[in-house]
């Protein structure tokens, strides 16, 4: 393990536990001179300490231009994929910058990570005299204080720009992801997958995605170089890759980690049949800052009459994700951006693992095996459920720095359970004794009332000993399997794809329909 390099002090990475009010201070200071043919705008960002930090800003000018300082590092993507474009012009800054830029009305947006309150102003800059803003951002909630470590699970940038990143973000850890596995198998493996940025910043750099007309399988701290040497395409299944990375799975350890990327892609059902994944991301790259992307792309297509729009992409993901819960498959939620791709920045769809004492990553990947975690993109949520005799017993506590707009519990897969607090209430709590009619697992889950995106948060599954009727769960993805097979014959030809192979694909896609037509029979 090698350490970076303190980007700033440790102190400013160890904020104190405190719940905040929204409160953020603006200064404006009026700096006397000479006229310029631009004006200037000088922005100095400190923490609730008084110390400066790293953040990303927004500087958005009339008709949505968008404006940067000079050689700050840039967010790099270019598609707002469906979203606002905002994303897209913002940059990072360490305590202070200059934009150069014309006289007019600007909006100026500071964030510093999810547990701190966003600052947005509205500002006019003139020729004649720079404009100063002297901005204090305060946390509404410390998580690490508690022992919940966050992290982005899937992020396409750089080590070199990772620590700034991290820090801007206000991360504990960011899982590198390299989209190209070009390295794993022949150059440019990394020394060591752990980098420490502060005691409580850290960095894994052994972590590929398997990106493929199949699907995109995550493997999170490989211990060795792959030696399959094909990317990309139908053949050779990704399923290859999967096995031979955990085959490097020492007894005990759960390095390397098999994530799904999201349960959209076609061969999902296939993998999570003949090879579980540990976790699967339901709060993923697609559920955007600004916007939902509410696209298949080379997934299976939506049914856009049951589930339409934005809000209609996010159930459907939840509603897949729910049917491998009822056939009792145990999968952990997980959640990452896939920043660098797609336009959101990093640790903005998380998840939050609690570990007791200090910190290695085998201890955050045990918690979010047993169930010690929640994913999120905004609201903080805790859940508990218990059974009390024939009944369960549950507790749920959600905070957020935006309203809340409501908080349910879910059942294999059914709402049986729904609050909706006061307007602008941001801090929920309730316990409830619900009957208990077989479920084999219970969860929370707590969407806030935000513009542009759909922002929620969705608790671990708590696992039951009932017995669940799950036909129709498995019907469902016989049917899919289906259209698979019929689909994979009709690409033969394209991009290469042979007959033989082909053959070689459907007949897996078989052995994945026939475990499922099982769990039909067996009920």
């Amino acid at each position: 393990m090698r350490t970076f390099l303190r980007l700033h002090d440790r102190s400013q990475m160890e904020n104190s536990i405190r719940l905040c009010s929204a409160r953020i201070t603006l200064t404006l200071l009026l700096i006397s001179a000479a006229k310029a043919s631009a004006a200037e705008l000088f922005l100095q960002v400190r923490n609730e300490k008084n110390q400066p930090i790293w953040c990303r800003v927004e500087v958005r000018g009339p008709n949505g231009k968008m404006y940067q300082a000079k050689g700050a590092l840039l967010s790099g993507e270019t598609k707002a994929r469906g979203g606002l474009h905002w994303y897209l012009g913002s940059f990072l800054m360490n305590g202070k910058s200059a934009i150069d830029l014309p006289a007019g009305s600007y909006t100026v947006v500071v964030e510093h990570g999810l547990e701190y309150n966003r600052f947005e102003r509205q500002v006019t800059v003139t020729d004649a005299t720079p404009l100063q803003m002297n901005i204090q951002m305060r946390p509404w909630v410390r998580m690490e204080k508690m022992g919940w470590w966050s992290a982005d699970m899937h992020v396409h940038r750089s080590l070199e720009d990772g620590p700034a990143i991290a820090a801007a973000e206000d991360l504990n850890i960011l899982q590198l992801t390299n989209r190209s596995k070009r390295q794993f198998f022949e150059s440019g493996w990394p020394s060591t997958d752990l980098e420490e940025v502060t005691p409580d910043c850290w960095i894994t750099e052994r972590n590929v995605e398997d990106e493929r007309l199949g699907g995109s399988w995550i493997l999170h701290g490989l211990n060795a170089l792959l030696t399959l040497g094909r990317e990309g395409g139908w053949f050779p299944p990704g399923i290859d890759y999967v096995r031979q990375a955990l085959r490097q799975r020492a007894s005990g350890s759960y390095l390397p980690w098999f994530d799904i990327d999201m349960p959209i892609w076609w061969q999902v059902p296939v993998m999570v049949a003949l090879q579980a994944p540990d976790s699967l991301d339901i709060v993923n790259n697609q559920f955007m800052q600004y916007g939902i992307d509410a696209g298949a792309y080379w997934g299976k297509p939506i049914d856009r009459t049951a589930y339409p729009g934005a809000m209609g992409f996010v159930n459907y993901t939840l509603d897949l994700y729910y049917k491998y819960l009822n056939l009792g498959y145990s999968i952990a939620p997980s959640a990452g951006t896939g920043t660098g791709v797609m336009p959101s920045p990093a640790g903005y769809d998380r998840i939050y693992a609690q570990i007791n004492g200090p910190f290695s990553l085998e201890k955050w990947y045990a918690a979010v095996k047993r169930g010690d975690s929640f994913v999120t993109n905004g609201p903080i949520l805790f859940f508990h459920a218990k059974h009390e005799g024939e009944r369960i017993h549950v507790s749920v506590k959600a905070m957020a720095r935006e309203p809340i707009a409501r908080v349910e519990v879910i059942a294999n897969g059914k709402v049986i359970e729904q609050w909706r607090p006061a307007r602008n209430t941001k801090g929920f709590q309730a316990q409830a004794n619900l009957e208990d009619r077989g479920y084999t697992w219970i969860a929370a889950r707590c969407f806030l009332d935000t513009p542009y995106t759909v922002r929620l948060a969705h608790s671990s599954p708590v696992y039951l000993g009932g017995h669940w009727n799950a036909t129709g769960d498995a019907a469902y993805f016989v049917n899919w399997i289906n259209q698979l097979i019929a689909y994979s014959r009709s690409q033969i030809g394209i991009r290469g794809f042979t007959r033989e192979q082909a053959d070689q694909l459907i007949a897996m896609y078989e052995k994945a329909k026939a475990i499922y037509e099982g769990e039909i029979e067996h009920d």
